[in-house]
């Protein structure tokens, strides 16, 4: 009996160990206030604050960032000041990521398609052009079709493959879900899997084309943007984990009349990917950002600028 009460106590120290740890780890990360932005505003939204910012006079502009673990606005960072000389600038953090509000939901495409048309309906109040990062793209691309009198002119970088948005969550997602959910495993599998290391891992290898231009300001600003607001984080990386934030986007993009531009860095599976959209539209333009990957825009934002000033004005 003794030795079941030593062995229950040892556990329980464990628990809270692992607990105070995880808070220790959010504390810290999200200390240093790296993702600082001037111009900055919060848009009441039905499911949390929404944060965002303005800049420029003209035609709005709307960019909306990667869904990385870590992503922000500041991604567009070095787009911005150039676009808005021209442009009315919007930028957002959609809702679960960065500044803006983390609530305890199943994050799902289709509350980020309703996201994105209430937002140009509520804030921008006109229509506008867009720029989409990565799996944004199939956001942007299903609020267009369904109400296509908002969105002008879209540019999407690094799209993800058609292929891909089709698959949905199985039995085995929604179990590895209910984990990564969990107030003290769940919690720990995140900021392992969100941790400095990892997270400047990504960047030098997956989002970089030459890890030498990956600054510790990126590492840094990923870290506090994926560990604010606590362990209200792991809500979306278990629904982004398990295929939560997948779309079928086929019948969209085959009947979008808007015009579309696409951007590609030089990844294994770019062909593949331009391919699944041109089968679908083969309206659809593309051209490539050489010596980079997936975040060409803060790696080579000259190529993106330049290309941005052709296409929208």
């Amino acid at each position: 009996m003794k030795k079941h009460t030593k062995n229950l106590f040892y556990f329980l120290i464990s628990l809270i160990s692992i607990s105070l740890i995880n808070k220790i780890i959010f504390l810290t990360s999200s200390i240093k206030n790296n993702l600082f932005s001037c111009n900055s505003y919060y848009y009441g939204w039905k499911f949390g604050k929404l944060f965002y910012t303005v800049q420029g006079k003209g035609k709005p502009i709307l960019l909306i960032h990667s869904l990385f673990m870590g992503s922000s606005d500041y991604e567009f960072k070095k787009l911005v000041k150039n676009l808005s000389s021209n442009h009315t600038v919007y930028t957002i953090d959609l809702i679960g990521y960065g500044r803006s509000d983390k609530p305890k939901i199943t994050y799902t495409a289709f509350l980020y398609v309703q996201l994105i048309s209430d937002f140009i309906n509520e804030v921008i109040k006109e229509k506008t052009d867009v720029i989409a990062s990565s799996s944004s793209s199939s956001f942007v691309t299903m609020a267009c079709y369904q109400n296509p009198n908002i969105f002008n002119k879209l540019l999407f970088i690094n799209p993800v493959n058609i292929m891909f948005l089709q698959k949905n969550p199985n039995k085995r997602d929604k179990l590895l879900k209910y984990v990564l959910e969990t107030p003290i495993l769940g919690t720990t599998i995140y900021n392992i899997a969100c941790s400095k290391y990892i997270i400047g891992t990504n960047l030098k290898k997956r989002l970089f084309f030459n890890k030498k231009l990956v600054k510790n300001k990126y590492i840094n600003v990923y870290n506090e943007a994926s560990h604010l607001q606590g362990s209200n984080n792991k809500y979306l990386y278990a629904s982004k984990s398990c295929k939560y934030l997948n779309v079928s986007i086929n019948a969209a993009i085959e009947n979008i009349n808007n015009s579309i531009y696409i951007l590609l860095g030089d990844n294994n599976n770019s062909e593949d990917i331009i391919n699944s959209y041109i089968t679908l539209n083969p309206a659809i333009e593309y051209s490539y950002v050489h010596d980079s990957k997936l975040l060409p825009h803060l790696e080579k934002p000259g190529d993106i600028i330049d290309i941005c000033n052709i296409y929208f004005n």
